[in-house]
This record gives C-alpha cells, sequence and structure tokens, in this order.
C-alpha cells in the first residue's frame, strides 16, 4: 500500500487504540489529541476518517480491516478482536537492532539509499510498535565516516535501478571526457555498479553492439523508453567484475596470475586491506613479501600500483609492468 511515513504512523496507532481493551472503542477525537501525544502528528477529525477508511479498504490499498463505529459506545471498535494490521513479531532485542542500524546507516550515509532504507526500516518499527523515536542526529556518535558530496549524476540512481529491475530499454546523452563530445546512446541496462564512490551502469548499447558500462557523471537527460528490451548473456560481465579489481579491464587480457614484490610496511597494510579475494601473501624473512593475485588485469589496478611508488618493487608479468609503467609518462 502506497502511503507516506505519518499516514502509516497514525494506521498502526489507530490499529493499537482499537485493540486496547483497557480504552476500548475510540472516538475521532481521542485519535486525534493520541496522534499529537504520543507521535507528535497534527492532524484533523477529517483525516482520521479518512484513515479509517483507507485501512478498511482491501489488500493491496489497505489492510481489509474489519472497522465498525458503535452507536452505544459512541466509538469505533474490531469486529475481529483477533484482527491487527501487520504480522511482525519482533522481539525488544530486534528492535534495538534495528533502531542502531538505522543509526548506523544516517551516520554512513548513503543519499537515497539512506532515504529508502530509512523509511522501509520506520515502516517495520511502525507494524510492532504504537510509536517510535526518530534517531537523533547523534545517535551514533561514537561512529564517524568520511561521507564525499554525492557524484554528479547520482540523482538519476532511481531511474537507473527501475530500468536495470524491469527490463526497461533508456536512452541519455553522454559526454566522453577524452574526446570532450557528447553522443547519443540507447543502452539495454542489467547493472549498476560502485567502485571507489564511482557509480557505473552497465549495459547492451545499440550503437555499440556489445555490452559497455558509463559513469554516472558522463549521463545526461536520461530517459525510460517504451520499446522491446534485448535480451542477451549478461554472466560473461559479471565474471569479469568478480576477477577484477575496478571496472576497466585492459582490452583482450583475460584473467592471469599477477605478482608483485613489496615492502615490509607495505605488506602490513595489504594484510589488513586485501586487494582482491583471490590475493595471497608469501612473506620473506626480511618482512617483505611476494603478493598474488588472480585477476583480470584492470587499468584501476595498475594505478593502485603507481600510488604506492616505491614501496611495489617488481611487477610480473612483464606487459603489466611496462603498462603501469607507461601510465605513469
Amino acid at each position: 500500500m502506497p502511503t507516506n511515513k505519518n499516514a502509516y504512523q497514525r494506521y498502526v496507532l489507530i490499529d493499537s487504540m482499537l485493540r486496547n481493551k483497557m480504552r476500548p472503542y475510540p472516538t475521532l477525537e481521542q485519535i486525534v489529541d493520541a496522534c499529537w501525544e504520543r507521535l507528535q502528528i497534527r492532524t484533523t477529525g477529517n483525516t482520521v476518517e479518512k484513515d479509517l477508511r483507507q485501512m478498511r479498504m482491501l489488500v493491496p490499498d489497505g489492510f481489509d480491516a474489519p472497522i465498525s463505529y458503535s452507536k452505544l459506545h459512541r466509538g469505533y471498535y474490531y469486529t475481529d478482536p483477533d484482527f491487527r494490521i501487520g504480522n511482525l513479531d519482533l522481539t525488544d532485542e530486534d528492535i534495538a537492532g534495528i533502531r542502531e542500524s538505522l543509526a548506523l546507516v544516517q551516520s554512513i550515509g548513503a543519499g537515497r539509499i539512506d532515504e529508502k532504507f530509512g523509511h522501509a526500516m520506520h515502516k517495520v518499527l511502525a507494524t510492532v510498535a504504537e510509536a517510535y523515536d526518530q534517531p537523533k542526529k547523534n545517535a551514533a556518535s561514537y561512529l564517524q565516516t568520511m561521507s564525499p558530496p554525492p557524484s554528479r549524476g547520482f540523482v538519476h540512481f532511481e531511474l537507473f535501478a527501475k530500468a536495470c529491475r524491469e527490463q526497461i530499454p533508456v536512452s541519455f546523452v553522454h559526454y566522453g571526457y577524452r574526446k570532450r563530445s557528447f553522443s547519443a546512446v540507447l543502452l539495454h541496462p542489467f547493472l549498476i555498479k560502485e567502485f571507489d564512490n564511482k557509480w557505473y551502469l552497465f549495459g547492451y548499447s545499440e550503437k555499440h553492439r556489445e555490452v559497455r558500462h558509463f559513469g554516472f557523471d558522463r549521463i545526461f537527460g536520461p530517459q525510460l523508453l517504451g520499446k522491446p528490451f534485448h535480451k542477451f548473456d549478461t554472466q560473461a560481465t559479471f565474471d569479469i567484475l568478480a576477477h577484477s579489481y575496478g571496472v576497466f579491464p585492459i582490452p583482450d587480457k583475460k584473467k592471469q596470475r599477477i605478482t608483485l614484490e613489496v615492502s615490509s610496511l607495505i605488506t602490513h597494510y595489504f594484510e589488513a586491506y586485501p586487494i582482491h579475494a583471490s590475493q595471497q601473501i608469501k612473506k620473506h624473512p626480511n618482512g617483505t613479501a611476494k603478493i598474488i593475485l588472480e585477476v583480470v588485469p584492470t587499468i584501476e589496478l595498475a594505478r593502485l600500483i603507481l600510488w604506492h611508488g616505491y614501496h611495489i618493487q617488481h611487477i610480473t608479468p612483464k606487459w603489466f609492468a611496462e603498462f603501469t609503467e607507461n601510465l605513469s609518462a
């Protein structure tokens, strides 16, 4: 049932009042007062009447709630005393865990993902509690993370997610940094991938007649299209990404063994922060080590090696060492 957070909170509050055996047959005025006292939501009798009608509607538009009005008691009640909206059975520990997760997500921050997660979790909490406190801004003050500003193009995340989820082709204008020019793209998307706080949309490009990926920051004016979705094999892309560090494989290079001779200092770093799941470390007596990776060579891996400078002293195979050296030229 599509609804906003305040409406859902009112539904849960009304449900709890109708099931309250100690104070049965609540009136419109009592429900209005409770909305302010328990939820800090200002409402009116007309709004509550609309809520009652909505709750009576069949699923998925409502809850199919058996709500009736008692002229004798001048209040509302459930004709089925066992009815309740929602069927979640969470313990106090479960609820505490959800609230802590909300605080952590809000501390870390994830743009619209954060908003959707928070809204969904508030609904879960509302299903099992009459009212709940909103997480405070300092609820996770013990956690501090780097929250980079939203990257350009992330505003289109929901549109791209819908296109991937429902297999809808999308058209957009793409700006190429290298050629410094714009071009029209018609894409049949299937994957959104984030790497190093950069977001990419993968799909079959009609222009290129193959699977391509495009950075969100270079996409302008995306639109969903009402045309058939082109079916294609996506497994090859998933296989490459699973065996890669990054999203830009070096052309015509398949998965292979890459070894790095690293300093003792950087050995500790890569022990704590592995480059890839395939990583193996073989330490030498002097504290240095050989790092072995079974990966598809990528531009991002070459740049990572360059970033560590003299701490990485030898690279095999030779062609990858030369490729990495040329990137710095």
